[in-house]
């Protein structure tokens, strides 16, 4: 008899394979484009995971935006929000539940150029 070998590893379409993990990341725009409108633009995207996938962007703590796609664009503008340094966080869940989160602080300055810290 021969032996039998069993391939514990998981593949697409089995029972217990896993998706690919899920990532959010931040960015912001040109800072010098940003200073001169008032605001810091933001991208956040979600990589991997189940879709659907929902998008949530979140300034100091306040849900700002929420988004069904896997990539969102949003201004934060200078006039709504203030100069300062501001707490930016996106979360990404996909279709099974599972989440993943990015944060950043943005320094927005009045009259000067906005960055990103």
């Amino acid at each position: 008899m021969s032996p039998l070998v069993l391939d514990r590893r998981a593949r697409p379409g089995r029972p217990g394979a896993r998706p690919p993990g899920l990532r959010v990341t931040l960015d912001t725009g040109d800072p010098v484009t940003d200073a001169a409108l008032g605001v810091v633009s933001i991208r956040a995207r979600v990589l991997g995971g189940r879709t659907p996938v929902r998008l949530y962007l979140y300034v100091n703590g306040d849900l700002v935006e929420a988004w069904t796609e896997a990539e969102g664009h949003f201004d934060l503008s200078l006039d709504e929000h203030g100069p300062g340094r501001h707490a930016v966080t996106a979360r990404g869940v996909d279709a099974l539940g599972r989440w993943a989160g990015a944060s950043m602080v943005v320094a927005c300055h009045a009259g000067e150029s906005v960055s990103n810290e």
